[in-house]
């Protein structure tokens, strides 16, 4: 009796509900409950991401929404209709088995069942030849076993999110290139609820595109390795980086997966900037702060300790035409600005951006961890077009950048007048105190901005947070330093130092924004 697990009913994709539990769900299920579901929530951010890209690339094949017209109703509509959903997933060209013998899910069928090892190569925890990370110590000999809701999830985030390095060869072709979403950090609107998230990240799209098509109604590829284009946004999403096949198996009267095979797949051929809308990219910046003359647009990535928080301008900010697009914004924040501009959301909105990303070593073949954070999105400045706000989030930013750098310079120079051994990095006790109050800042900005108010408030509630955070982690520090007469002149002397640079930020801040703040009144 051959296996078979339909990804449209069985549940198998995780989700939170709006009263807080949790629950797995089919394809299905997830689009005709979506107003019921808070969100997907993934056994890890990568997995949580994959999850969102391949619903969407679902929900453009079965919605669009071409027009903006066509997104407004899909907004305005309680639910998903149900009936066009239905529609689609009767259709022949789709698959959705993960067993089926022909073509099995974002599968290779004709991968050679004789070189099929540990499905636990699937998964990044779990050591299995070259791809070791730091999480767990599993071995190509350790026995693993999924169920089939669980190998479709890493399925799923395997494509996304493989690292690169040498893979069981199909063909000759051993070596693959890390997969496409390790390239950028992936960024997510997130509404109230998950039928409002898959909305506002729902860029524009023709669903009678001949060219574009998702891996589900794509023929099965072959055992060889390919480079292409993609041949749109759904075949983007569902990018089929790896050529893997799943061997059910029966254990306990249940359909398990143990085994698999995984090997290089399709290379992505493009410049991420011209196809890639979830993420955000900016133009490397000289010494002096400004944009690199002819530099190549470069993804944003999550960075351990300091935060995406510090890549807001490129986020949510429309281009500079100072800068000569020196950033470039996700595709749904560019449309959440013009749904905004003709009135379907209303312009004191704040939504989220979850951002997801994983960091990998400097071969790309080994999984060092993954991160998710968050970032408001408040629609009155995502809609601003003119520099003021360019300019008010930046300098806020260049604060904390600056102010951060003198932090670390003080200990640096303390610790080469002292000839001492390199201590304790002090970014631990700044850099992760700032993320809340910088998103406490840009909702008041907005507000401001909303109500037609002077920014200047906000803007000196941010600068006073920032110095009373330097000045805490330099007090932090100075405390646990050696108290002998000589320790203690030199730690004297460079806390000095430290004070009076950042006594010139205030001073260069407050004269920065001067030139932006829209009203400057004390009413």
């Amino acid at each position: 009796m051959s296996a078979s697990f339909d990804l449209i009913t069985e549940p198998w994709v995780p989700v939170t509900r709006l009263d807080g539990s949790g629950a797995m769900v089919g394809l299905a299920e997830l689009f005709t409950s979506a107003h019921t579901i808070r969100g997907i929530v993934g056994e890890t951010p990568p997995m949580t991401a994959a999850l969102h890209r391949l619903a969407l690339a679902l929900l453009h094949r079965v919605y669009g929404p071409a027009r903006r017209q066509d997104w407004a109703k899909l907004w305005s509509a309680e639910a998903f209709d149900t009936q066009a959903l239905e529609r689609y997933l009767a259709t022949s060209q789709t698959s959705f088995d993960l067993f089926d013998p022909e073509r099995p899910f974002l599968q290779c069928p004709t991968l050679p069942s004789a070189k099929k090892s540990t499905v636990a190569k699937l998964i990044p925890d779990r050591a299995v030849g070259n791809n070791v990370t730091l999480f767990d110590h599993t071995i190509a000999g350790d026995y693993t076993e999924l169920d089939p809701g669980a190998a479709a999830r890493w399925l799923v985030t395997a494509h996304a999110y493989d690292p690169g390095g040498m893979k069981t060869p199909a063909t000759t072709v051993k070596s693959s290139k890390r997969a496409p979403c390790n390239n950028f950090a992936v960024v997510l609107v997130e509404g109230g609820d998950l039928k409002q998230t898959l909305l506002l990240n729902a860029v524009r799209y023709d669903i009678g595109d001949p060219d574009d098509a998702p891996g589900w109604e794509h023929k099965s590829p072959g055992a060889e390795p390919d480079k292409r284009r993609p041949g749109g946004r759904t075949d983007l999403l569902t990018w089929p980086s790896r050529r893997i096949r799943l061997f059910p198996a029966h254990s306990n009267g249940k359909t398990v997966v143990s085994e698999a095979i995984m090997s290089p797949g399709t290379e992505l051929d493009g410049k991420l900037p011209d196809i890639e809308a979830m993420a955000a990219y900016r133009v490397p910046r000289t010494i002096s702060g400004k944009p690199k003359p002819g530099a190549p647009l470069l993804p944003v990535q999550l960075e351990p300790v300091r935060g995406v928080w510090r890549h807001s301008v490129e986020l949510l900010l429309v281009d500079s035409w100072a800068e000569e697009r020196a950033r470039q914004r996700p595709g749904a924040l560019k449309q959440l600005a013009d749904l905004a501009e003709h009135g379907h959301i209303p312009a004191d909105t704040v939504y989220t951006l979850r951002v997801f990303g994983q960091r990998l070593d400097t071969k790309a073949s080994v999984v060092e961890g993954y991160f998710e954070e968050t970032v408001p999105a408040p629609v009155a400045l995502i809609r601003a077009k003119d520099d003021a706000v360019t300019g008010l989030v930046g300098t806020a930013i260049e604060l904390a950048d600056d102010a951060g750098y003198a932090l670390r310079a003080m200990q640096r120079n303390y610790r080469k007048d002292m000839r001492a051994e390199p201590a304790s990095v002090l970014d631990l006790g700044y850099w992760p105190i700032l993320p809340r109050p910088f998103a406490t800042f840009l909702r008041a900005l907005n507000n401001a901005r909303a109500t037609g108010q002077s920014e200047r408030s906000a803007m000196t509630e941010w600068q006073r947070t920032v110095l009373t955070t330097v000045r805490a982690a330099a007090d932090d520090w100075a405390a646990g330093v050696t108290t002998d007469g000589r320790s203690l002149s030199m730690l004297g002397k460079h806390q000095q130092a430290l004070h009076k640079r950042l006594r010139q930020l205030a001073t260069r801040f407050d004269a920065q924004i001067a030139k932006y703040l829209t009203k400057d009144t004390d009413e």
